[in-house]
């Protein structure tokens, strides 16, 4: 399990790398079958022997109220996470694992840039007893039962949760239990919509068209020069007819990008299959994957915000994503890993639904309050003068066109980017209840980040020379997760909105003395 990881590991952090610029057909071409073959036998020998010499030096202890984790290649390390800290317990269980009855299980804490505890390879019900210990540590009586069965042991003795029969019986009682706690399970179809809206359509684009499109021209120069030995009157219509041409490329193109968003939509359906979130003891668990098994748990607690993001495609589809926001845990794990609270395909209609359930039964989208038109004025001169500058200097200076032709070109830029600005600018919009904070961004898709306001860390007040000449400040509120802006609002609405979030972030402090 160990070799399989690191090797899943290791292609996906050289994925783009080793596709992106045609490094791999490169390499292939250079070598022959058989260095080729030795090299991957190498590689596989190598890695065999890692995973044997790191398991040997990997052990872990559970005990009352923490968990310690030795292990180490060449160096040993210690890590022990008390179980108060850990805020996101995740189960991963590839295909290979299932026969064998094992998972992988993740222990976040709250500012690690990556999992502190990572268990690759232990028993279902191992694993399941520790979800729970960490889920109610926070309870005084089981912290109690806990500590006394603890005692009871051997000091030497490994405290592992989730041994035996009764503890079998007992989790599946609570799966059960949970089955009627869903809040949100979508459909194959909105998953696969799910697929066609994500923006990795275009990370896959750029992974593979670079050795694609080397494919693609050498298989059609290698037609070309057969077409002219074999049929030159029709080579040289072909060559005297650029506009075909450019129509069979831009044909290619379409279907290339077609097929590589339907392959997107398939891993969608793949990798969140049978996706299911519930609520259970104060959690938030998702359950999901058909290839790999996933399980993701969060405290309601530790939920201070909420983003809702509707892609370019995705208004054109009318599909959503939410995106559950904990205290210091990064996006991306080591090895380009998602560790985010994702909830992914929900439809425009079941949206209200959704939300209600997650943040309170008053959700709605409301009436934007925008922010002032001056932010598109100055955004649309500083934006428009510097690409507009940029397509002027290079057009007479590289390319030698007329002063004409490129003055146009310039123009014709400057009103792009003024009415890119302008959309921008429209999307803008915030809304204040008095406890929660909506801030909506973006350019053809959105943005929405909802935050109890008490959950803010510190607000920054920004104010240019520009800006006071007008009475206006941008305000940037620093929450748990990360900074979010808020531009150009009258001086007297922000000062409101500054006060009204110190004034609850106060309130709360006070409330947990």
């Amino acid at each position: 399990m160990l070799f399989l990881h690191g090797l899943q590991r290791f292609v996906r952090e050289n994925l783009f790398l080793f596709f992106g610029a045609g490094t791999g057909f490169a390499l292939a071409d250079s070598l022959g079958l058989r260095e080729l073959w030795l090299v991957l036998a190498f590689i596989v020998l190598a890695g065999l022997l890692v995973a044997l010499i790191y398991h040997r030096r990997f052990r872990y202890r559970v005990d009352a109220d923490a968990m310690r984790v030795r292990k180490g290649l060449f160096e040993q390390t210690e890590v022990k996470v008390r179980f108060e800290r850990v805020q996101n317990v995740a189960f991963s269980q590839p295909f290979y694992m299932r026969p064998l009855g094992l998972t992988r299980l993740v222990l976040d804490t709250p500012g690690s840039a990556q999992s502190e505890v990572s268990l690759p390879g232990v028993r279902i019900s191992d694993a399941v007893g520790i979800r729970d210990r960490v889920a109610a540590f926070r309870d005084p009586e089981t912290i109690a039962e806990t500590i006394a069965e603890t005692t009871g042991r051997s000091s030497g003795e490994t405290i592992v949760a989730g041994h035996g029969d009764d503890r079998t019986e007992d989790a599946a009682a609570e799966s059960a239990n949970e089955s009627a706690n869903v809040l949100y399970a979508p459909g194959v179809t909105d998953l696969f919509k799910y697929g066609l809206t994500s923006n990795q359509v275009w990370l896959y684009l750029a992974v593979f068209a670079g050795p694609i499109s080397q494919q693609v021209e050498r298989r059609l120069s290698g037609w070309l020069e057969r077409l002219a030995q074999t049929a030159p009157e029709q080579f040289e219509a072909l060559s005297q007819a650029p506009l075909a041409i450019a129509l069979l490329v831009g044909v290619g193109i379409i279907g290339f990008a077609a097929m590589i968003m339907l392959l997107s939509g398939l891993l969608a359906v793949l990798r969140f299959h049978g996706y299911r979130l519930d609520s259970v003891d104060h959690r938030f668990i998702a359950r999901f994957g058909l290839l790999e098994t996933r399980e993701k748990s969060l405290r309601h607690s530790r939920l201070h915000s909420i983003a809702l993001v509707q892609t370019a495609v995705g208004r054109l589809l009318d599909h959503w994503h939410a995106i559950g926001h904990q205290t210091g845990v990064a996006a991306q794990g080591p090895g380009g890993e998602d560790r985010r609270f994702l909830i992914p395909a929900i439809d425009s209609r079941k949206l209200p639904e959704v939300m209600s359930l997650l943040v309170g039964p008053d959700w709605r989208i409301p009436e934007w309050q925008p922010v002032s038109s001056r932010f598109r004025t100055i955004l649309s001169l500083r934006l428009g003068l510097m690409f507009g500058g940029l397509v002027m200097i290079p057009g007479q200076a590289v390319f030698d066109i007329g002063w004409l032709s490129n003055l146009v070109l310039a123009l014709a830029v400057v009103v792009v980017t003024t009415l890119l600005v302008h959309w921008r600018w429209r999307r803008w919009g915030w809304y204040s209840d008095g406890t929660r904070m909506r801030i909506r961004s973006g350019l053809i898709g959105q943005n929405i980040i909802g935050f109890e306001m008490e959950r803010c860390q510190q607000v920054r007040v920004q104010s240019s020379p520009y800006q006071r000449r007008h009475g206006l400040v941008s305000l940037k509120f620093r929450l748990p997760h990360g900074d979010v802006e808020l531009p150009y609002l009258p001086r007297e609405t922000a000062d409101a909105l500054v006060n009204r979030t110190l004034h609850r972030v106060e309130t709360a402090l006070l409330h947990a003395l």
